[in-house]
């Protein structure tokens, strides 16, 4: 317990973390609310003929299905940087020899750490549906819509899987910086997997019959096939559009929990039995 607190306030102390967490909270209802809203309200023959759809995926009621689709996109790579950061500095640092020679284990230390991770997550989960909620209450108030919330369940069920899923890829960005040793090959390798190879493998998938069933194994593919099941709209264009092939939530949850397993699994072997010195 006392090394997971240690890690909590070393993860509390640090200047990236709220950086990180400003930008993607940012993001969040950038994409979500204020640029369809300012859609909205720029168009006069647009408001008056398709916006009434647009303007009803901005409120309360919404919240759910409006927000969910950001969180594979730009969530997931958020916190994969900041879960780098959180292992991968301490390489670059030169600090684990120095502390794997205190009285606390290896593997103590390492789930440690990704125990402080997974409880620094909750934030990144929280305070977007927070901000969400804030901005489609405004919107609604200002239009003089219902201001009426999603049921608790849906809402519930939300918070859950977001968190689940920014969790499989801050595990990606543990193992990533394990095996790299350091922060910025590991960032580099991590934005290239998320928003080039795997969004480039999706977008032919329908095409090439081979990178659809790859592309099934991706954390994007599997993200987004799990929150469609709980009602978001991951098709489209823009940011948080989804291109490629869906899977059911049962195989989502699967495939993105084992995959969970195996990053911490390798991530913590490599750890115990490898010379930590970079």
């Amino acid at each position: 317990m006392n090394s997971l607190i240690a890690e909590l306030m070393l993860l509390r102390k640090r200047v990236s973390v709220y950086i990180l967490l400003g930008f993607w909270l940012l993001l969040t209802v950038s994409f979500a609310y204020i640029l369809p809203y300012y859609a909205y309200k720029g168009d006069i023959a647009f408001r008056e003929h398709g916006g009434k759809v647009l303007l009803a995926n901005l409120l309360p009621s919404h919240l759910v299905s409006t927000l969910l689709p950001g969180f594979p996109f730009f969530g997931g790579t958020i916190v994969l940087i900041l879960a780098v950061l959180a292992f991968g500095s301490e390489f670059s640092w030169g600090t684990l020899t120095t502390i794997f020679t205190q009285r606390a284990s290896r593997m103590k230390i390492f789930f440690s750490k990704l125990g402080a991770l997974a409880i620094a997550i909750i934030p990144f989960v929280v305070l977007a549906f927070l901000l969400g909620y804030i901005a489609s209450t405004l919107i609604a108030w200002g239009e003089g819509q219902s201001m009426a919330l999603p049921p608790a369940w849906d809402l519930a069920r939300a918070l859950a899987a977001t968190w689940f899923i920014m969790a499989v890829w801050a595990a990606f960005g543990v193992v990533i910086a394990v095996i790299s040793r350091g922060t910025a090959l590991a960032i580099g390798l991590g934005i290239i997997y998320g928003l080039v190879l795997e969004g480039v493998i999706a977008g032919f998938a329908n095409q090439i019959t081979v990178l659809g069933y790859i592309s099934k194994a991706f954390l994007r593919t599997n993200g987004y096939s799990l929150l469609s099941s709980l009602g978001a709209t991951v098709t489209g264009e823009g940011p948080g559009a989804f291109s490629g092939k869906t899977v059911s939530a049962l195989q989502a949850g699967s495939v993105l929990g084992i995959e969970a397993v195996v990053f911490v699994a390798v991530a913590a072997v490599i750890l115990r039995w490898r010379d930590v010195a970079g």
